[in-house]
């Protein structure tokens, strides 16, 4: 769990926001022997709070998919915080906004290959994985292949980046809902975009919300296999106002003791049987900003 404080522009004053995570390793992985390929990571510093989930693919072409989504989740968190920095500053328009959500995914996606590439030259392929790769006349990241959702809160903003499945949704007070980024139409179910493909870039949906006019009450960040364990579809609508009548009732230890059981149901035989991360953002109380330090 991690904590920061952004300030409301429009009261003075600061609210501190907790990022409270779970993951739980899927039934069908644990009956195959695969790990847990999802990857789930939290930053916090003085320009803002940050959070990345990545789901690694689980094709037998991305055998090392596992390190990817790790990967991804380092590097997204190093990035966004450097977004964050910028963020803070006082005179951060929407437009500014915008362009640091695109500045995200394009240094993401480059720190990412980076980051692959030094893996590579300390873990080089074995030869058994080098004939995967040759079979399927892969490119060498194809093998960390993996979804990323990246969100910061900096000041008064939100600013999300997505590439492949998974969901964000942004809970009001009110219980209703609304999703940071667009969606993709090549999105499936069978099928996702992913940051080991050449137009990783391309793929990636970003957004910018300004928080002094859409006041949250929650923003949760969840691997596909959260999304396929739900009853109802779709789901979103219904778990934004469960969220916020939660977020109404509970502190953030009870969120703490129940979102690490979240994954584990949602992970069973009887939710998706998939791996399942959850990454839930929560403000907390507010206080004049120059008590705040």
């Amino acid at each position: 769990m991690t904590t920061d404080s952004t300030t409301d522009n429009t009261t003075g004053k600061v609210a501190t926001w907790q990022v409270i995570t779970g993951s739980a390793r899927g039934a069908a992985h644990r009956a195959s022997g695969l790990p847990n390929q999802d990857a789930v990571a939290s930053q916090d510093g003085p320009g803002g709070v940050v959070v990345a989930i990545a789901d690694g693919h689980g094709h037998v072409r991305h055998f090392r998919s596992a390190d990817g989504a790790a990967l991804a989740v380092d590097v997204a968190c190093r990035v966004a915080s450097q977004a964050a920095a910028g963020l803070a500053a006082d005179a951060t328009e929407d437009e500014e906004a915008e362009r640091a959500g695109q500045e995200l995914a394009r240094a993401t996606v480059a720190d990412w290959r980076s980051a692959v590439a030094s893996q590579l030259e300390v873990r080089p392929y074995t030869a058994e994985e080098q004939a995967i790769l040759d079979r399927s006349a892969d490119t060498p990241v194809v093998p960390y292949g993996s979804t990323l959702l990246v969100a910061v809160i900096a000041a008064q903003w939100l600013v999300c980046a997505q590439i492949g499945d998974g969901d964000m949704l942004a809970v009001r007070p009110d219980g209703s809902s609304f999703s940071p980024v667009a969606g993709d139409d090549r999105l499936d179910g069978h099928r996702t975009t992913s940051l080991c493909q050449p137009d990783a870039l391309a793929s990636f949906r970003t957004g910018a919300h300004d928080l002094r006019r859409v006041p949250l009450a929650a923003l949760l960040l969840a691997t596909d296999g959260y999304g396929n364990a739900q009853a109802d579809e779709p789901w979103q609508s219904s778990v934004g106002r469960d969220l916020a009548e939660l977020a109404a009732c509970h502190d953030r230890r009870w969120f703490g003791r129940e979102i690490p059981g979240w994954a584990q149901r949602c992970a069973s035989a009887e939710g998706s049987g998939d791996d399942a991360t959850i990454a839930l953002l929560l403000p907390g109380d507010t206080r004049d900003a120059e008590e705040g330090g």
